[in-house]
């Protein structure tokens, strides 16, 4: 659920990102609509934000790295030690 909401708020972020583009080269700088858009755009971020963070709190959301986390003093050691011969 969460990451559904979240790739549809980045889509409205990124036709934002296009409309103040559009209003910017079209308007000439006559009209509030490029700062209307600035404001739209850094709410939506904001929000998309927040999202995240509810989703890592609530547990839906969760990393998944290649690497471990943990610090390298306390991973478990796999590999015997080689003696030479």
């Amino acid at each position: 659920m969460f990451k559904i909401i979240i790739v549809i708020i980045f889509a409205l972020i990124i036709i934002s990102l296009f409309a103040g583009l559009y209003f910017l080269l079209k308007d000439q700088s006559r009209s509030r609509r490029t700062v209307q858009s600035l404001v739209l755009r850094v709410s939506q971020a904001a929000f998309l934000l927040l999202i995240i963070l509810i989703g890592f709190y609530s547990g839906e959301l969760q990393l998944r790295t290649p690497f471990p986390l943990m610090p390298s003093s306390q991973q478990p050691t796999s590999q015997q030690p080689i003696h030479n011969r």
